[in-house]
């Protein structure tokens, strides 16, 4: 069995995917697992190739107009544009798939 702390895996939560310090490399999806800070803001961006998933596990945010609160999923597809404000300090799961580093498109 091979153990792993979140901190010391991928960058910002993210801990499976297709780059360097995934604890489980994969090119098929990635996963992240991660607090926000309330009044934070995610960068404005799109991804050409993947669809993201994002599960609100506590917490309150803001996305592309609609407020999801703990138990609310949203899939964004490829192309759409994620907009997102942190109302609360809020945990997020999230799944992309594929993974494919480099598919984010600021705007």
């Amino acid at each position: 069995m091979k153990t792993f702390k979140l901190s010391e895996s991928g960058h910002s939560g993210w801990f499976i995917g297709n780059f360097p310090k995934a604890v489980f490399q994969t090119e098929d999806f990635e996963v992240c697992y991660r607090t926000c800070a309330a009044g934070s803001r995610g960068d404005s961006h799109y991804h050409e190739k993947l669809t993201e998933v994002t599960l609100i596990a506590s917490g309150k945010v803001l996305t592309n107009g609609h407020i999801y609160t703990a138990g609310d999923i949203y899939i964004l597809e490829p192309n759409e544009i994620s907009q997102t404000e942190y109302l609360e300090e809020t945990v997020v799961i999230t799944i992309k798939t594929p993974s494919v580093p480099g598919d984010k498109v600021l705007v």
